[in-house]
Order: structure tokens, then C-alpha cells, then sequence
């Protein structure tokens, strides 16, 4: 991903983060390996620190089940630089205990992310389990983790009901070994429906993606909306993983509702966007609105500026005006050359989450209720912003922005224009 293009990016971001200081990117990441150290080899250098002097202990085993393949690959991708570069900044330890990923591809398939759980139970015997893009899988192998006591983080799967309870835990609901550094649907789709009916626009036509996060996600939007007298005039649902999108935004723009709420993620974001351009939605009135996902970074390095003018709402924005964002957008932007979108973010924040309840139990995993302990009362600054769980549902609080798509310094970013402080899942 080197090339022209990322040059450019890495020239604007330090206009619009100039602030970044090393005192802050020294906090946020710890000691250095050496540069271009894997995170298996990081695990065995010396670090310069009095602990890494220290005989080290047992290898902490992580396995990271991320997609690598298909509609959400690069979201794999960005969780697995971003997990790496953490693991590299701290000298290939955490708490003294050297770091091994064990990566497997979810493949966007339920079963196959079954398998691969089982995998990582019984054969790799891995310490803690991490990843999980799509709520399908989550949903699939949540039985498996809480059977095995099993401690699950999930980076990115959104499915209300893993941190829910839920009648007879179908599909799915939360258990006290699974943990969520992402978000639910309900935190971010029900905040901007609301946000938006109390600013006075009432109707919406919907558009999103055919599968469980997609309805989740529209359902919390029509919640949201509901609280202010706001309605959804209508809505059309393409599949996951859909190749053309022309028919569908030709069906919303056979209609007379202007405003249109859409969830879409990676290759089908891009997609949807490149189709909203090309049947003219913008020249015609049209509004795009969405959870944050339809805008990311990995989504506005393709379309570029047909974005902009959307409105999103999410707990993060490559703009985000603190020191810990700062610190850690200028260390991926060193290590890999582009800009870090939201699903590196959830990475880095599970592994600081982990780093630090390693740190409370002196690197010791095999008490499960003592880690889960630890992880409960974890709190640190993020890059998106103040980070804890609730301690009843294990998903966690955090601020929702909203923000617009804009052209800033050469770049095309999110630019946040409002802020929804401390959004807690209703857990039920």
C-alpha cells in the first residue's frame, strides 16, 4: 500500500496533527523493537526496560480469528497491523511473558469460524482469544468460548446480543468470558437516529446490509429516530458481499425521501458509494447518512471525495483532537505508510485492555476469574477517547461523534461536528 497516494497522506496528516509530540507517542506505545521485527521474533529480543532483563515467562498465546479473505479483508488486515505494531512498541512482551499471534481466517463464515475456535481451544491451547469481524461468527462460536472458559475480546463484531441477556441465549448472549473493545449496533445507529429527529429531520428511507449487524443496525436507527417523532418511509436491504449496487440505489432513488440511512462496511461501502455517484444521488438532492463504518478510512481511500458531504456517527475519527490519537496515528503511519481506520483502533485498544489487566495479575491468565477481574475494572485514555467496560455486560462505554466527510489538507476525512458523551448498550 506504498505508493504516490500514501506519500500524500502522510504529508497531510502532519498538517492537521501537527501536536503530536514524542512524550505522547512514548506513553501511548512503550519501548521500541527493532524496525521491522515480526511479532514473533519481537518476542524473543531483549527490550531496553529492567523487566525485559528479567528471565522471561510462559509465551502468551493469542489467537486472532480476522478475515483475510472476501467482502471484509482489509478490516482483517488493519486489526492484525495494528495488534502487531502494539505488541512491537511494547518489545514483543506484555507483563514479561513473550507474544505469539496464532492468526486464522474467519472467512466470513460461521462454520469455518467455529472450526476455527475449536482449533484454537483444543489444538493451539491459546491463552485468550481475539477478533471477529462479522456478527454471524460471533454469534456462532459464542457457546464454544463460555463452554471452555474461554476469554474472548472481540475487536469488531457488533451483534447486540453478545453482551445482552437474552431468552434461551439465542442467537446469542453475554457471558462473564466474553469482553467487546468495538461497540454494539445500539450504540452506533440509535444515538444518530435520535441525534438527528431532535434536529428536525423526521423521515428516512433505509438502505443496509442483509445480515444480522445490517438489521441490528438499521432496527436501533428507526429506535432513535422514534424518540424525537421520526419514521422510516421505507427501506431496501442488499446482501452481503453484493457485486452490484446500481439496481438498489436506483430503487431509493425512485422514491421521494431525500434523507437515506445505510449501513455498509468495506468492499461494500465502496461499492455503494461508487453507485450513489454514478446515478447522480448528491445532484439530485439526495442525503447519505450512516453508522460510521460507510466512511471509514479503509472505505474513503477508494471513493475519495464521492464521500463527502455523508454524515456518520462513530467512537472515532482519524481527526480526533488528543494526545493518544495523535501518538497513535503517527506510529501506524511510520510503521505502514497509510492512515489507521476504526478496525485498528479496536485492535490496539483490546491489546492495551489485555496488556493492562496482564499487568494487575503479574502476567498470570490461568485464574480466568482473576483476569476477568482485572479486565472489568480496566481503564486508560484511547485514541478514540476515555475507555472502560461495563462491568454488568462487558461491552464497552464510550463517546459517539458524529462527523461529516470532508476534504481536508489533500486528505478526505471524518471531521467531527458533534459529540454524544458516555453511550452505554442498554444491555437488554
Amino acid at each position: 500500500m506504498k505508493g504516490s497516494n500514501s506519500d500524500s497522506l502522510r504529508l497531510t496528516r502532519r498538517k492537521f496533527l501537527v501536536a503530536s509530540s514524542a512524550a505522547a507517542l512514548a506513553a501511548a506505545c512503550g519501548p521500541a523493537a527493532a524496525p521491522g521485527a515480526s511479532p514473533t521474533s519481537a518476542a524473543t529480543s531483549a527490550a531496553a526496560t529492567a523487566a525485559a532483563t528479567a528471565t522471561p515467562g510462559k509465551v502468551l498465546k493469542i489467537g486472532q480469528l480476522l478475515p483475510f479473505t472476501k467482502v471484509y479483508a482489509e478490516l482483517g488486515n488493519s486489526m492484525k497491523r495494528a495488534s502487531d505494531l502494539y505488541v512491537k512498541q511494547k518489545g514483543g512482551k506484555l507483563a514479561n511473558r513473550p507474544v505469539t499471534f496464532i492468526y486464522e481466517d474467519e472467512a466470513n463464515d460461521p462454520a469455518v469460524g467455529a472450526q476455527k475456535t475449536q482449533k484454537f481451544i483444543e489444538q493451539d491451547q491459546v491463552d485468550l482469544m481475539m477478533g471477529i469481524v462479522a456478527t454471524p461468527i460471533v454469534y456462532a462460536i459464542r457457546n464454544a468460548v463460555d463452554a471452555a472458559k474461554m476469554i474472548y475480546i472481540g475487536t469488531n463484531a457488533g451483534g447486540n446480543a453478545v453482551t445482552r441477556t437474552v431468552a434461551d441465549c439465542k442467537p446469542s448472549c453475554k457471558s462473564k468470558y466474553i469482553f467487546r473493545t468495538s461497540f454494539s449496533a445500539w450504540q452506533v445507529s440509535q444515538p444518530l437516529g435520535e441525534y438527528l429527529s431532535k434536529k428536525g429531520e423526521k423521515e428516512f428511507f433505509l438502505c443496509f446490509s442483509n445480515y444480522g449487524f445490517g438489521t441490528e443496525s438499521a432496527a436501533a436507527f428507526v429506535e432513535g429516530l422514534a424518540k424525537n417523532g421520526g419514521k422510516e418511509t421505507g427501506r431496501v436491504a442488499p446482501p452481503l458481499g453484493n457485486a452490484d449496487f446500481v439496481p438498489f440505489v436506483t430503487q431509493i432513488k425512485a422514491q421521494p425521501t431525500k434523507n437515506v440511512f445505510s449501513f455498509f462496511s468495506g468492499a461494500d461501502a465502496i461499492g455503494y458509494i461508487r453507485a450513489w455517484n454514478q446515478l447522480g444521488m448528491p445532484a439530485a438532492g439526495y442525503k447519505m447518512y450512516g453508522a460510521g463504518f460507510l466512511t471509514e478510512q479503509d472505505v474513503l481511500k477508494e471513493v475519495k471525495e464521492q464521500a463527502n458531504g455523508a454524515i456518520t456517527s462513530l467512537f472515532w475519527s482519524v481527526t480526533l483532537d488528543n494526545a493518544e490519537n495523535k501518538a497513535f496515528v503517527d506510529a501506524y503511519q511510520k510503521e505502514y505508510n497509510l492512515l489507521p481506520d476504526v478496525f485498528a483502533v479496536q485492535a490496539w485498544d483490546g491489546m492495551q485492555a489485555v496488556d493492562l489487566a496482564l499487568q494487575k495479575t503479574n502476567g498470570d491468565t490461568s485464574n480466568k476469574d482473576a483476569f476477568i477481574a482485572a479486565l472489568e475494572g480496566v481503564k486508560f485514555k484511547s485514541p478514540r477517547g476515555d475507555f472502560e467496560f461495563d462491568k454488568e455486560t462487558h461491552n464497552v462505554i464510550q463517546d459517539m461523534y458524529i462527523r461529516e466527510v470532508k476534504t481536508q489538507g489533500g486528505s478526505v476525512v471524518n471531521i467531527i461536528v458533534d459529540k454524544i458523551a458516555r453511550v452505554t448498550d442498554p444491555g437488554k
